[in-house]
């Protein structure tokens, strides 16, 4: 396997990559650039009718808030020969802020269609990432032969429904803060309730205890005392 150096992804991937763009070359790479939908994972608060794909206009920005998965997608076509493989990857300066890459990383030959990459945003601080930037990159590579098993399913033309229907919440951060939150408050006012039945119940036992004290045990407790020698 040899990967494609910048003048053969020159020469080839204008029929590969659409729209294609020569400066979007760089070092044995091609750029790829943050198509118009974006989905971010609910927080728990988020209401059901905001819990949507983005739809971004040209060079408008979207946060990504800390501990949030969000699918991203990009905006040109890709093309994979039969007789290659695809490498793709977020580029360094997204990664060194916390984004992180969580699909897979490669292209499978015979692919076409758009590439959605799921993204974790691992950082502290909202990740803001804006429409036609270039976020992601790809590498091709040579098979020693055309692969006689190639991808021959439809490839992405937008985020799809079952990815947005996937369950969010169980490995949402924020999410997992708040359960933690509910969960001490519960054990909390559970402390509380218990010390007050506590505190009644010892009440209870001491109000029906004195009377008998008052009759048995004082009489007794007195007699004790005027039979004892006094020195």
């Amino acid at each position: 396997m040899s990967f494609w150096s910048s003048q053969t992804l020159r020469s080839h991937l204008p029929s590969l990559i659409e729209p294609f763009n020569a400066d979007q070359i760089q070092s044995a790479s091609y750029e790829l650039c943050l198509g118009e939908e974006i989905y971010i994972s609910a927080l728990p608060d988020t209401p059901l009718r905001e819990r949507k794909k983005i739809i971004l206009k040209e060079k408008e920005t979207v946060a990504i808030p800390p501990g949030q998965f969000a699918f991203l997608i990009t905006s040109e076509i890709i093309k994979v020969p039969n007789n290659a493989l695809a490498f793709i990857s977020i580029k360094f300066k997204f990664k060194s802020s916390g984004l992180i890459n969580v699909s897979g990383f490669h292209v499978d030959p015979g692919y076409s269609g758009k590439l959605i990459f799921a993204v974790y945003n691992a950082g502290p601080l909202n990740f803001h990432v804006g429409r036609g930037e270039r976020v992601f990159s790809i590498w091709y590579a040579d098979l020693d032969k055309a692969d006689e098993n190639p991808r021959n399913k439809i490839g992405y033309d937008s985020i799809p429904t079952d990815l947005i229907n996937s369950p969010d919440l169980v490995s949402s951060l924020p999410y997992l803060v708040k359960r933690l939150d509910d969960m001490e408050k519960k054990i909390e006012n559970y402390s509380v309730k218990q010390a007050f039945v506590f505190a009644i119940a010892i009440g209870v036992l001491l109000s029906f205890t004195k009377p008998i004290v008052d009759i048995f045990i004082q009489p007794l407790l007195n007699m004790l005392k005027s039979s004892l020698p006094i020195y």
